[in-house]
């Protein structure tokens, strides 16, 4: 059997995360866990976020390459699906690094947007055991991507770089901000001082985080991530994981339009879970022995370098 074959029929290794392949009409799933037993993938439709439309086992040796689970699931079958997540199995010995909840609902790190249903409870992910209607989700990409060869390329600045950093919500979200109120603290808002930055001659603006955190944590300033691939939903106009998507590039390409570059800060040393006693979002019951970084001589600690609870 040729390798597209197979791949055809039981999935590819990458990219890791969910990919619609146009030629297949099929979605592609596939999630690094080295020391996982089972993977089964959940699909979920638009109004039910505690019983999956599908569920789906992947078979082992069928469905594993190396350290690499993975599935080809035709349109047909996700009928009706909008959102996926994971449940894996594993063994729970925290003295070994492992803390698998076969039970625990589980974002794709590799999610490119993140959907928080009614009833998403961070204390729930934070206790042992089943939370079905609870968990965020991610959103299946869709069939008709936006074309990034249409977009416009970045502007490059050297001898005249000048950096404004700014907090998205806090740049506009005051009154003397000046922006009408339904783009105060959202990417509009920026797009709306365009004007206020050339006027300073800022050739350059860095966004503290943009990625999603968990709305539940209390955080403000948002270096707490959930997921490193999709944009804050509280920083869309309409709070939709497409919402918020779609105008995070708007900004971007209006930013570029207007010759000034966009720098990310992003947290890639810690996330939301934070320390033992942390939420079981995603990294943890996904393989926690392989995304944090494990005191030598007491696996079941965090390495805490950062103050934050946990280091990637």
């Amino acid at each position: 059997m040729m390798l597209d074959e197979w791949e055809r029929r039981d999935g590819a290794t990458s990219p890791l995360g969910a990919t619609w392949i146009e030629d297949e009409q099929a979605y592609n799933f596939a999630i690094y866990s080295k020391h996982a037993d089972e993977v089964t993938l959940l699909l979920y439709g638009d109004n039910e976020y505690a019983t999956p439309l599908r569920r789906i086992p992947f078979e082992f040796p069928r469905n594993k390459t190396r350290r690499i689970w993975h599935a080809r699931v035709s349109a047909a079958r996700a009928e009706g699906a909008h959102y996926y997540a994971y449940e894996i199995a594993g063994p729970f010995d925290p003295a070994q690094g492992h803390r698998f909840d076969s039970q625990k609902i589980l974002l794709d790190p590799y999610a490119t947007g993140v959907f928080f249903p009614a009833g998403h409870n961070r204390a729930a992910a934070c206790r042992p055991g089943a939370n079905p209607g609870e968990a965020p989700l991610g959103v299946l990409p869709t069939k008709t991507p936006a074309s990034i060869a249409e977009r416009l390329p970045g502007p490059r600045h050297a001898h005249d770089l000048v950096i404004y950093e700014m907090h998205v919500r806090g740049f506009t979200q005051r009154d003397n901000s000046g922006v009408p109120d339904r783009y105060r603290g959202k990417f509009a808002g920026i797009v709306a001082k365009i004007p206020y930055l050339q006027r300073l001659g800022v050739t350059a603006v860095e966004l503290l985080p943009v990625q999603q955190f968990d709305p539940q944590e209390g955080n403000y300033w948002g270096y707490m991530t959930l997921n490193f691939f999709a944009p804050h939903l509280g920083y869309g106009q309409d709070s939709s994981p497409e919402g918020a998507m779609a105008e995070f590039r708007w900004m971007v390409d209006e930013l570029h339009r207007s010759g000034i570059e966009v720098f990310l800060d992003v947290v890639y040393n810690h996330t939301t879970e934070a320390d033992a006693d942390g939420p079981t979002y995603s990294f943890r019951g996904i393989d926690n022995s392989t995304y944090y970084a494990l005191d030598p001589s007491d696996l079941a600690i965090y390495q805490n370098n950062s103050a934050c609870g946990n280091d990637l």
